[in-house]
């Protein structure tokens, strides 16, 4: 093994570790919530017509006869477009939150820097062990909603679940760079983590009139993020947003440009 492959495998070790309990914290929020919904399900279809006989005067949303006969469209969009995406969203920002800056809160930051390796390869370990991360997230949440589909006995296609948590990964990635980014300019255990947080929350409030097919212009669909995450309701490539997925990419390449820069000329 070269000496550069064996200062990876440790750089990787070390960047495991850190984050090693928010991944396993995410795998279990995700599995149970893709889990609890699908298996939920059965029982919905009997609660929902007793609930109308109830309150006859509850009025129902424009997708609510499709919840109830199309099993693809629940799934998207209680989980794929709601709470997946959003514990997606969520564990982006925590994985990436950590490096450089938060070490000199620590008083750590010297010993990193000794070790041999630039700052570069320091932030491309991380980011690329965050991202593998991610990824497995992703293939967890599809094989809990296949597993639990076929266990219910209902029928559901595999493409429709690779490309809605594809399109999920993608977004966290990009929300992974921005994470990255905010964590080599902002110092501190717990504040890159609340920043993060917080700026994803505001979001979802500033694009939440524009949901299920509130009135858009062409500039807010290239930067509804959400939907980007979400797609369509489809399992075809035409139900990829690909204006939004082309304009988010690339924000999120430029934060992850500039995280290497800072942690390449940063003071710490």
């Amino acid at each position: 093994m070269s000496a550069r492959s064996a200062v990876w495998r440790a750089l990787s070790r070390k960047a495991w570790l850190e984050t090693r309990a928010r991944f396993a914290t995410g795998a279990v929020v995700i599995v149970l919530l893709c889990a609890f919904m699908v298996l939920v399900r059965p029982r919905m279809l009997v609660q929902w017509p007793l609930d109308k006989i109830l309150h006859p005067e509850w009025r129902d949303p424009p997708w609510w006869d499709r919840v109830h006969t199309d099993y693809p469209f629940f799934l998207w969009h209680y989980l794929y477009r709601d709470m997946l995406q959003k514990a997606f969203m969520v564990f982006a920002v925590l994985l990436g939150v950590g490096g450089l800056a938060r070490e000199v809160a620590y008083g750590t930051a010297a010993f990193t820097l000794s070790l041999p390796a630039s700052r570069r390869l320091l932030l491309a370990t991380r980011a690329t062990v965050a991202a593998a991360e991610t990824a497995a997230l992703g293939v967890l949440a599809a094989a809990t909603i296949l597993l639990t589909s076929a266990f219910i006995g209902v029928p559901y296609s595999a493409a429709h679940a690779l490309l809605h948590t594809a399109l999920l990964v993608l977004g966290a990635c990009v929300l992974l760079a921005g994470s990255l980014c905010l964590s080599s300019i902002v110092e501190g255990e717990h504040a890159p983590a609340l920043v993060g947080l917080a700026g994803v929350g505001m979001f979802n409030y500033i694009m939440a009139p524009y949901a299920d097919g509130g009135p858009t212009s062409g500039l807010v669909r290239a930067l509804d993020f959400v939907h980007v995450m979400s797609g369509s309701p489809g399992e075809s490539l035409a139900d990829v947003p690909w204006t939004g997925v082309a304009v988010s990419l690339g924000i999120g390449a430029l934060a992850l440009l500039y995280a290497f820069r800072r942690s390449e000329t940063g003071d710490f």
